[in-house]
């Protein structure tokens, strides 16, 4: 009972800052930034700082005591949402082989998201210019962002606009907060202790760089909800150069459906994980 009127509370409190926040930007903010700057730098600014600062910060607060329950079938934002399925993982000796056997399959290796790099992906969507390194945002599965990541664009002009991605996470021995390692490492015993390195990831297709993230409105991709479909192209493409020793199909969980970051965006999972293992 205490712990429900703890929560009843605290949802009530921040729907309180929520309205602080939303009255702020359109009453305060907004009117004094527009009778000293043009209308459209008015409403930039105001967009920013709610959809990068404002929100994000009272999502934040709000998962003080409201934790999201999360199962280790997918990747979750920074402040907890669910964002992409898990559906491949790649078995190899070594994270230099696993990246060797990308890069030869096609795929580029994503660069880090330092601010340089964010500025000319960017650049890159804006004016539809090549950046097949582009960076990605980050996403965690172990409490941890990814570890590598991958990508192919498409389209006239190969921009970061459209492309089909997927994100990493290195399997390793380490405490996390949900338990994913001890829920991952029953599927992949026949793997572990054998010189091999694992490697659990989630691939999409980013089909425009039109989208809006349904919780904090951020600038996003839009992403397809095949999911299943990228994770078969990864597959495909290591299969058409010789790379493949052999491929196995897990069932890790339920089917479930879960919502994506965009708008518009539902995923369906069977629960089911191809297991790829490279050859020597």
């Amino acid at each position: 009972m205490t712990t429900f009127l703890l929560r009843s509370v605290w949802r009530l409190f921040v729907l309180a800052l929520g309205i602080a926040l939303a009255y702020s930007a359109a009453f305060i903010a907004f009117p004094y930034l527009d009778r000293r700057l043009p209308f459209f730098v008015s409403i930039v600014i105001v967009y920013i700082g709610m959809a990068y600062f404002g929100l994000p910060a009272l999502m934040r607060t709000w998962r003080i005591l409201i934790r999201p329950d999360h199962i280790p079938l997918y990747a979750t934002t920074r402040d907890g949402l669910p964002s992409d399925p898990v559906n491949i993982a790649v078995v190899a000796k070594s994270k230099r082989q696993f990246i060797r056997a990308m890069k030869r399959a096609g795929w580029y290796v994503a660069d880090k998201a330092t601010l340089r790099n964010t500025l000319r992906e960017g650049y890159a969507i804006v004016f539809d210019k090549p950046y097949p390194t582009a960076p990605f945002s980050s996403l965690f599965l172990f409490n941890r962002h990814q570890d590598l990541g991958f990508q192919i664009p498409y389209g006239k002009n190969l921009s970061p606009r459209s492309r089909h991605h997927v994100r990493f996470w290195k399997l390793v021995d380490r405490t996390d907060d949900h338990g994913h390692f001890h829920f991952w490492a029953k599927h992949f015993r026949q793997f572990i202790g054998r010189e091999k390195t694992i490697w659990i990831g989630a691939a999409t297709d980013d089909v425009r760089a039109s989208g809006f993230r349904w919780v904090n409105l951020q600038l996003t991709h839009h992403v397809h909800s095949l999911h299943h479909e990228e994770r078969d192209r990864i597959i495909k493409s290591l299969k058409d150069t010789g790379q493949v020793q052999s491929v196995q199909d897990i069932k890790a969980g339920e089917p479930f459906r879960m919502r994506g970051q965009g708008f518009g965006v539902n995923f369906v999972s069977d629960g089911h994980l191809l297991v790829v293992e490279l050859k020597k």
